[in-house]
């Protein structure tokens, strides 16, 4: 099974209500802005790292918010160099997603979600499904609940 039908399957058996807009394919937030734009004011971009361990982390932020490795680690307890951000090769591979289409999904156990704390007002968010042409719309609080995600700083 792959990731999207994963993300759908998890997203159903909680409960959630969600919408599931298809678009063109989109690979960055560059091309949310020109392709999408009216998903724009409420993206939760998701960015994937390793750690030395072999953890994998997943932290969600708004969607022209420039993420804090310092304050990444801080929040991982770990030290900066033990983090690592995955190349969108890496992340098709390792984790299954496809370029564009990360969203902050734990499916399996070794893998972690941040969310940074700007994102907790925000009500209906716009985050990715696993493919590069369809973007789901879900309640933060929901989808903060549904994938176990920790409230964080991780914005600079």
């Amino acid at each position: 099974m792959n990731v999207y039908d994963q993300i759908r399957q998890l997203l159903d058996a909680q409960g959630v209500v969600y919408a599931l807009h298809r678009h063109e394919p989109v690979r960055t937030v560059a091309e949310v802005e020109e392709k999408l734009p009216l998903l724009l004011d409420r993206m939760l971009k998701t960015i994937a790292f390793r750690l030395r361990d072999g953890r994998y982390v997943l932290a969600g932020l708004r969607g022209h918010d420039r993420l804090s490795y310092p304050l990444l680690a801080r929040a991982l307890a770990v030290n900066r160099r033990d983090v690592t951000s995955l190349s969108p090769e890496a992340v098709a591979a390792e984790l299954g997603f496809e370029v564009g289409g990360v969203g902050p999904f734990a499916l399996r156990e070794d893998v972690l979600v941040l969310f940074d704390g700007r994102l907790t007002n925000m009500g209906t968010v716009y985050c990715g499904s696993g493919l590069s042409t369809a973007t789901l719309a879900v309640d933060f609080a929901d989808l903060q609940r549904v994938t176990a995600g920790q409230v964080v700083e991780l914005a600079a």
